[in-house]
């Protein structure tokens, strides 16, 4: 008898102990699909699930690793993923296309986008007004490619006077490294560690980003269906902190985080990956509003300019409300989103 009381007791500790989230989740098996392989920006998922954030949570995560920001949203609008990781740029384009399948982002993990113009040193090209009159690569129907005219105005030169060349993710930093283009235009989370690559010292590599000069873009997103997100209330708030605190623990140990990545990809170049993550962090998530309000506090005003920015650049025909496009209603309080201080590679 004594035994049994022992037991039930440790069980019912076992529970009390759980936060009350994890007790009451509507689904705690969820599938995440990141935008792309598993690099140093995506280690951070990995690295909140190795540490316990979401079973913490009550989440029984699978989280898999993706193949473009478009693909990410025919998984998570089909249902075969609850959740996703893509700029937000993309998901804007995407609900104007599907308007009886939209998509809505619950927690916004960059505070800039990654769009910019990558070049090296000793081709002239100093400001964004030098790319006048240049050759550059894209990759075709990329958000890069599409608001560089945003950018390009925003910077003072004419969009019309670049010739571009369509070239797969692949190619498009071979390319400009062996100068068949001067510069491409891509994500600066691939694109300058692919030049780094290659043999180019990362001092010698030329960035120019968007929003350096005037454009008002946030980044990436976890994005979700609006009706899983009404059925599962308590299941986005958990997954939303369980990423919340991720990307805290990327922040404060990044060299950890990457290192997560091997489970996954054991040929993984830690060095490389974990310079990706810290530029990605210290450029793309630690702005001023962030670091100053909270991971994900997002300016209402600026969203407007970002998405009037995006349905002018991608021809849509409508333009959605801030309210459509992201909600804060799943966000933890400020003080629980307040970044550390930036930890480095070893």
């Amino acid at each position: 008898m004594f035994r049994r009381i022992a037991v039930v007791i440790g069980l019912a500790i076992s529970v009390n102990a759980l936060p009350a989230s994890a007790q009451q989740v509507e689904t705690s098996d969820v599938k995440i699909t990141l935008d792309w392989a598993f690099q140093g920006p995506q280690s951070m998922f990995l690295y909140g699930l190795q540490e316990g954030r979401f079973k913490k949570e009550g989440i029984n995560a699978t989280i898999d690793r993706g193949s473009g920001s478009s693909d990410v949203m025919t998984r998570v609008a089909s249902g075969a993923y609850q959740f996703g990781w893509a700029d937000i740029a993309t998901m804007i384009k995407f609900n104007a296309e599907n308007p009886n399948n939209k998509l809505t982002a619950v927690y916004v993990t960059g505070g800039n986008s990654p769009l910019a113009v990558v070049t090296v040193e000793g081709r002239g090209i100093k400001t964004p007004k030098d790319l006048q009159g240049r050759t550059l690569g894209a990759t075709a129907g990329s958000a890069a490619f599409t608001l560089f005219d945003v950018f390009a105005q925003s910077a003072g030169f004419d969009p019309k006077t670049i010739t571009w060349k369509q070239l797969s993710g692949q190619l498009r930093e071979p390319m400009m490294v062996r100068g068949t283009v001067d510069a491409v235009a891509g994500f600066t989370t691939s694109s300058i560690m692919s030049v780094v690559q290659l043999g180019v010292p990362l001092e010698k590599i030329v960035t120019f980003r968007y929003n350096d000069f005037g454009v008002k873009q946030y980044g990436t997103a976890i994005i979700a269906k609006p009706d899983f997100i009404k059925q599962n209330p308590k299941t986005v708030a958990a997954v939303v902190r369980a990423i919340n605190n991720a990307q805290k623990d990327a922040i404060a140990h990044p060299q950890q985080s990457v290192e997560s990545i091997k489970a996954r990809d054991s040929l993984v170049d830690l060095k490389i990956e974990c310079v990706r993550l810290v530029d990605g962090l210290k450029n793309l998530t630690l702005t001023p509003e962030f670091k100053q309000k909270g991971l994900s506090s997002i300016d209402e005003k600026r969203l407007e300019a970002s998405i009037e920015e995006t349905v002018k650049a991608f021809g849509l025909k409508s333009s959605p409300t801030t309210a459509e496009v992201f909600t804060a209603a799943y966000l933890p309080p400020a003080a629980d989103r307040m970044p550390p201080a930036l930890g480095s590679c070893s």
